[in-house]
């Protein structure tokens, strides 16, 4: 069963389609997501390259170190995708730029460590030190 939502930027020039039926939603407390946002953690979910796809494609990218690029609206900035360049089998994207994000519900907190104190851990939410293979201790 595929559940379709549609999301995009701010300004509405750049849209997408995906099917979250399968998605995973992470929190990510890194630091380069905490300095690219100014935000405190960003909200990311991935699923299968397949599900995902561009109505209206984003003009901006910026490289991100040798690994990957986001992927941005040009006329608003509005972040919207990252791809890597070893993960071309999934899309990962920005959960807060969906139409409605609330079908989403996080599934796991990824690089812990550098969560700001004053941010506390999701309940009954697994807790990964670094990426999604380490568990906080």
């Amino acid at each position: 069963m595929t559940l379709m939502h549609e999301g995009g930027c701010r300004c509405g020039a750049a849209r997408y389609r995906v099917d979250i039926s399968n998605a995973t939603t992470l929190i990510c407390h890194c630091r380069d997501c905490q300095q690219h946002l100014g935000a405190p953690f960003s909200v990311f979910s991935v699923v299968a390259a397949a599900q995902f796809t561009w109505l209206s494609p984003p003009a901006g990218r910026i490289a991100f170190g040798n690994k990957a690029e986001r992927l941005f609206c040009a006329q608003c900035g509005t972040y919207l995708k990252w791809e890597g360049v070893d993960s071309t089998d999934e899309a990962e994207f920005n959960t807060m730029s969906l139409d409605d994000p609330n079908g989403l519900p996080v599934d796991v907190e990824i690089f812990v460590r550098s969560r700001l104190p004053w941010v506390k851990p999701l309940p009954g939410i697994p807790q990964h030190a670094a990426g999604r293979g380490d568990q906080a201790s």
